[in-house]
């Protein structure tokens, strides 16, 4: 009996570490759009592959972790994690992340523009 009671303690951290995870790789795919012109078809691209890995992650987990019974509180469990990476730490995230793009990203786009410049003038 011990060993389904541990097993139960580490399938709720290891879901929760994959719901946290799931959330990076969400906002991974936003970062990885930044540069594109067309960000619509990236997005839809990026979105449905970070789907995919997510939820391929998790029923591995399930598979390993849970012996591969379906339970529905992992499914809720995960979707919680995820959501709370999304909503906290992902927004948090964002904006660090959008901050260090503003302070690098333009002043680099004016030497490269002001560079241009010179070279059509000569």
């Amino acid at each position: 009996m011990l060993y389904p009671t541990f097993n139960q303690t580490l399938l709720l951290l290891v879901v929760a570490a994959a719901g946290l995870i799931s959330g990076l790789l969400f906002d991974l795919a936003n970062f990885l759009i930044v540069p594109f012109k067309n960000k619509t078809a990236i997005k839809q691209v990026l979105y449905f592959f970070a789907i995919l890995l997510s939820f391929g992650g998790l029923f591995f987990v399930n598979l390993i972790f849970n012996l591969g019974q379906f339970r529905i509180f992992v499914l809720i469990e995960f979707v919680f994690f995820l959501l709370l990476e999304r909503f906290t730490l992902g927004i948090l995230w964002t904006k660090a992340v959008e901050k260090c793009y503003n302070k690098f990203a333009e002043p680099a786009k004016r030497y490269l523009h002001g560079r241009r410049k010179k070279k059509e003038e000569k």
